[in-house]
């Protein structure tokens, strides 16, 4: 009996462990998005080698959001994190191939997929910080 009310308050302290250490990974994952997503739309162009890379880092970031919301059986934000992997990565074959007009589609398409999740999936704190629900 005694080993028994050890491992559940073990386990719980482990569950929240990790959620929090998803929490942190997921919030490092949005501060690269928003750091590629402002070299691009800081660029003249949406095309050539730092567009590409840029857009392939998103590229990566939706996919691993893509499963962190998976884990929360949030359908609607694997959705949008689908539709952002998507665009991202016909973004970086517009920016290699120097299509302007795929790529600047392909961003808009890109940051469409922001506000839905954040309105959805993101709380302001009255500290000014963010939470994710």
């Amino acid at each position: 009996m005694k080993v028994s009310s050890l491992v559940v308050p073990c386990l719980l302290g482990f569950a929240l462990l990790a959620s929090a250490q998803d929490d942190a990974e997921f919030v490092r994952w949005m501060k690269t998005t928003g750091g590629e997503t402002k070299v691009l739309r800081e660029s003249k162009t949406r095309t050539g080698a730092e567009a590409a890379s840029s857009a392939e880092k998103l590229a990566t970031v939706y996919k691993q959001m893509k499963g962190f919301w998976a884990k929360r059986n949030a359908s609607d934000a694997v959705k949008l994190s689908d539709e952002g992997l998507q665009a991202a990565a016909e973004l970086a074959a517009a920016a290699k191939a120097g299509d302007d007009q795929k790529a600047g589609a392909a961003f808009k398409a890109l940051g469409a997929t922001c506000k839905p999740c954040h309105d959805a999936h993101r709380e302001k704190l009255a500290d000014g910080t963010y939470r994710i629900k």
